[in-house]
């Protein structure tokens, strides 16, 4: 009786192994999600206080449906209001920790947007398109998750096709962000 596996055979696993390896590293970013012990203060900063204030709102609505505890209104507009908030969109780690100790919250997640111009299509509709930065950083400095997406969408006009973007893109973010 032989018990060695054949080289085909071996080949056949070596290869199966290298594949299923392959697709758990490429889904391993899906695998950090956010805590959801503690709560999460949202930054954003954009172009507009309407596209801020829609992806903001889009965010914590897919948050709070999702089961995490989100920042009250009253303390978010504390924060953003902290001269260390503008530090901390920038991604600055002691300025996160700081706001983090001083106001209670476990996790942050900031979101930098940027809308491109809209461009008028041959069906005389706008075309717009825009990006989002994410990133969520625990109070502690660890960075927990980092993604940009993209969106793209048609409207009537200029600003409708913007802030469709932006929110097509605040809807992608928040999917990935919690998968």
């Amino acid at each position: 009786m032989k018990n060695s596996i054949s080289s085909k055979t071996f080949s056949k696993y070596l290869v199966f192994t290298v594949v299923l390896f392959a697709l758990f590293i490429m889904s391993a970013p899906s695998l950090a999600a956010i805590p959801k012990a503690g709560s999460i203060a949202i930054l954003t900063k954009g172009p507009s206080a309407q596209h801020m204030a829609s992806v903001a709102s889009i965010l914590t609505r897919e948050l709070i449906s999702n089961g995490y505890k989100v920042v009250d209104p009253a303390t978010l507009e504390q924060i953003r209001r902290n001269k260390a908030a503008e530090a901390a969109l920038r991604g600055d780690v002691n300025a996160i920790m700081n706001l983090g100790r001083q106001y209670g919250f476990s996790t942050m997640i900031t979101a930098t947007l940027e809308a491109g111009m809209s461009v008028l299509n041959e069906f005389q509709l706008h075309t717009g398109t825009s990006s989002i930065a994410i990133m969520a950083m625990s109070s502690g400095g660890q960075m927990i998750y980092a993604d940009t997406v993209s969106g793209k969408q048609v409207g009537y006009t200029a600003d409708e096709a913007e802030q469709k973007a932006i929110e097509a893109a605040a809807r992608v973010a928040a999917k990935r962000m919690l998968e």
